[in-house]
């Protein structure tokens, strides 16, 4: 009888020993990043008259302003005719980080307008646009 009792004992300080252990990678992985604050030196660009089937390029800069640093967890755009890239690493206080926006015009007629939200740990939500006119030979609409 003494030897089951010393074998749940054992049982039950190695599992509290696990659960402690395991608590403390939860917390270590859940942490989230300081908040910053970021700016954008044009949060919008138009990139004029476009022909339908042009691929442009256009990049935007974002400066982090805060004391931490900030981290891009993504990217989201309003249309798959636009695809927007950037470098994963941290931005540093003070330095900047690049968005390579690409916008594929391809079936596209009329005045243009998209967006794309950097999800990341500022402050505010980033929004930037973009805007063009797009030419379509084989779509005419009468406005």
């Amino acid at each position: 009888m003494q030897k089951l009792a010393f074998i749940l004992l054992l049982i039950t300080l190695v599992s509290c020993d696990a659960n402690k252990s395991s608590s403390s990678n939860q917390k270590q992985t859940t942490e989230k990043p300081a908040i910053t604050e970021i700016s954008v030196d044009e949060a919008i660009h138009d990139f004029g008259q476009l022909q339908a089937g042009e691929i442009v390029l256009h990049t935007f800069v974002l400066t982090n302003n805060g004391n931490s640093n900030f981290i891009i967890k993504s990217l989201e755009t309003d249309c798959g005719c636009v695809k927007a890239n950037f470098n994963n690493k941290p931005v540093k206080p003070g330095k900047n980080a690049l968005i390579e926006v690409e916008f594929n015009t391809a079936g596209l007629v009329g005045r243009e307008y998209k967006t794309i939200e950097v999800l990341g740990n500022s402050k505010e939500l980033k929004h930037l646009a973009i805007f063009a006119q797009v030419e379509n030979e084989l779509i005419d609409i009468k406005y």
